[in-house]
This record gives C-alpha cells, structure tokens and sequence, in this order.
C-alpha cells in the first residue's frame, strides 16, 4: 500500500561485490510519516557484530544495511548455574518457559531452578538510524533493539529478529520503545523472543508506526503449552500515538496487543490469526480479518475501543471523513461484548495527524497481508529490480496467495495470563 521511493542514496560495498542501490523502501506512513532515518548518508554494511553495535549506537546519522546474519548469541558471556523459576509448574515440561528471576522477585513463591542462558546485548539504538535488510538476508539472532531516552527519527525496515533466549520468560524483548518519538518498525519479522516482540514502556513512545510485520508465535518453548507465544505487543505508555496496519499476527495465544494507559493506536488492516486485545487507550479497529479466534476481548477491556461494523460505519465515516472499513471475523467469538463503541475514542483518532495512509478493503486484506508482510517482502534482493514503479502510488495485492493452515485451538480463550500489575 505504499509507493516505492528513493530515501537514501547508492550503496557501495566491497562486501557485497558490487555497486548495489540498497535503499530505505517506501513513503512513511500514518503517525510516524515525518521520519527519516539516516537521510541521504551513504549506506554502508557493517562487517561484524561489534561494528553493526558501534554504528547503532553512535552519534552519527546513518543508513546501515544488513547483508547476512549478525549473531550476538553468547556475545555477552553466559550465566551459568543462575536463579530461574518453573513458569507453569508440571504442565509443560520441555515445551514450557521458565522464567529468570528479576531484581524485583517475579519468581514469587514458583518453584526454584538452576539455568545457564545467554546474556542477551543490550542495543540501545541512536537517533537518525535507519536499519535495512538486503533481500532476505538481515539477521539479527541473539539480541533486540532499545530505543529509549529521548531517541528520535529510526527506521527498522526489512530485517529478522530472532533468537533471544526463547526458553526464558524475562529472557530479552524484540524491540523496546520508551521516551523516544518517530519509529517506523515496517517489513520486520519476529520470532523466537522470550518476552515482548514489541513493548513500550510507562514513557511516552511518541509517534509510531508497525507496518507490514509478522509476528511469528510458533514456539517450541510457550508459556501456555501450545506451541504459541504468550508475550507479543504490549503498550503501556501514556501519549503512545501509533499506527498498526498490514501486519501478520500469528500462533500467539496472549497480548496481541494488551494495550494501556492514555494512548491512541490506530489498529487497520492486519490479519490476526490469533487476537487478544485487552486495551484500555483510544482505539479505532477498522478493516481487519480475524479467522477462528475464540476469544477476541478480554473480559471488562476494550472500554476505548471504537469498532468498526454494519451499525457503526456510517458514523466513523462521518467522524474520519472517508469510508472506514468493516472488519470481518469467521469462526471467532465476538470482538466487541465488552466495548461500547466509544465515539470519543474515534475522535481521538480522526484528529491524529496521520498521513499517507491507503486503507485496503477488508476483502484484499488477506491476500494482501499474507503475501507481503515481513522479510524479504518488499521486492528487492541484489539483483532483482523493483516490481512496483516508483511513481505508483498503490501496491495491488496479487489475484492468488498460497494458504496457510491456521491452526485452530479453541481453549485459548482460557489461556491468557493476568497480573495486578503489568511490566514491560
């Protein structure tokens, strides 16, 4: 749904063997459409992990390109023999998450183990980043992305990340946002992470937009015994303005998203083959495709949300001053029993200053999403050209998409964990 154009310059790299154009993809969009990234610096590929961990964390706005994978498993050392704790005790054994203890005693009262993991590199990104992936190739194992402390103007596009201590609930999220403003997170997949694959902390993560990712939940250690991952996108900062469109979201079985505090996150156009919303901000869903999902709202949540239906379109068309898009659910429970359509929630929204958006109907969403969300999506490898003009202003989604086997389980609805007091 967006054009192609040209945001940074050439790339020449020996490392690549060739003079490549390896570019920031695609005219931002929704409430981070003012981001920039590196602008026009030379692109360059990092050699290694220590270099890709010196320009990520620097000063210097830069365009940094992902050629292979860069694994910083056991970078940090390993702690052996270290607190952990039983997450479910005796129900999962080897397919389950233990959790490692925190500084502030999570493990509780859980049954006490012994566990050696990697300690996972902190990558606290700079200001005016752009991270971009070459075809498939950009990896990032082993650790996530922190953009904290004031940070602004980063784009992570086209990359992999995967790999961090998946067997630890505590064991290190994908990408953290807290007191930062202007991310793009757009054609990124996640998977294997062993809390968050997307968490903004208590602070304000100012302007935001997740486009065209996947949120891979396929897990062979979950914290509800299922195969699916429990810790996916969570939300808690207050003033967090967020555009969430095009993505993927499956075999997750929690937070997907668990959204609180007073925020506005405009929720159009995914594909959630698992979906558990627990939102407490301004929300206006829109357009999405829900398939067999048993249980779409939790219990006494969803008092923000504005959701878009037969008996509600005709006044968010009036309130966005265009057509909104019904959402469709098939085999799923009810996505609003708990909500009451709340009309301030959807002014909220129609008076964000989000821009650039191209809403699909719900119809082409599927197709859409499926074909095009995640890595190596957008078209471009080292020497395959461009399949979208950069002067077209609409991607249109192909006529046939392989399917994918969605896999049903009903007792998920039973599944979500809870706590008194949530943390990132």
């Amino acid at each position: 749904m967006k054009p192609f154009l040209l945001l940074s310059s050439l790339l020449a790299s020996s490392a690549l063997g060739s003079n490549l154009s390896t570019k920031v993809y695609g005219k931002p969009a929704g409430l981070a459409y003012s981001v920039t990234g590196g602008g026009n610096t030379t692109p360059a590929v990092p050699a290694n992990v220590a270099q890709l961990l010196d320009w990520l964390t620097d000063s210097k706005p830069r365009v940094i390109v992902l050629d292979k994978e860069y694994n910083f498993i056991g970078n940090e050392g390993y702690c052996e023999n270290c607190a952990c704790c039983v997450f479910n005790t005796d129900t999962c054994g080897d397919g389950g998450q233990d959790a490692i203890e925190t500084d502030f005693g999570w493990c509780g009262h859980r049954t006490p183990v012994d566990c050696t993991y990697p300690n996972t590199t902190t990558i606290d990104v700079a200001s005016n980043k752009a991270i971009v992936g070459l075809g498939a190739k950009g990896v990032i194992r082993g650790s996530g992305l922190r953009v904290v402390n004031s940070v602004s103007n980063v784009i992570v596009q086209n990359i992999r990340i995967t790999g961090i201590n998946p067997g630890y609930v505590w064991g290190g999220d994908a990408i953290y946002m807290d007191g930062c403003d202007l991310i793009w997170i757009d054609y990124v997949k996640i998977s294997l992470v062993g809390r968050q694959m997307i968490s903004m902390g208590y602070e304000s993560s100012g302007r935001v937009t997740i486009s065209d990712t996947e949120f891979d939940g396929r897990t062979d250690h979950s914290s509800t015994c299922d195969g699916h991952h429990y810790w996916t996108i969570l939300g808690l900062g207050e003033n967090d303005k967020v555009s969430f469109f095009n993505n993927w979201i499956h075999h997750t079985s929690g937070r997907s998203p668990d959204l609180g505090s007073v925020s506005a996150w405009h929720i159009f156009n995914n594909y959630w083959t698992c979906f558990s919303v627990t939102p407490e901000p301004a929300i206006l869903l829109e357009g999405n495709i829900f398939p067999d999902v048993a249980r779409p709202t939790e219990p006494g949540n969803g008092y923000g949300m504005f959701i878009t239906n037969s008996s509600t379109v005709t006044t968010c068309d009036s309130a966005m001053k265009r057509p909104c898009q019904e959402n469709l659910l098939t085999g799923s429970g009810d996505l609003s029993p708990y909500t009451t359509n709340n009309v301030t929630s959807l002014q909220t929204i129609a008076d964000a200053d989000e821009q650039n958006i191209n809403i699909m109907p719900v119809s082409q969403v599927r197709a859409y999403v499926l074909a095009n969300a995640g890595i190596g999506k957008v078209g471009f490898n080292s020497t395959v050209t461009p399949t979208v003009s950069p002067s077209s202003s609409v991607m249109t989604p192909p006529a046939t998409v392989a399917p994918y086997q969605v896999h049903k389980d009903n007792s998920h609805g039973h599944q979500y964990l809870r706590f008194h007091h949530r943390r990132p």
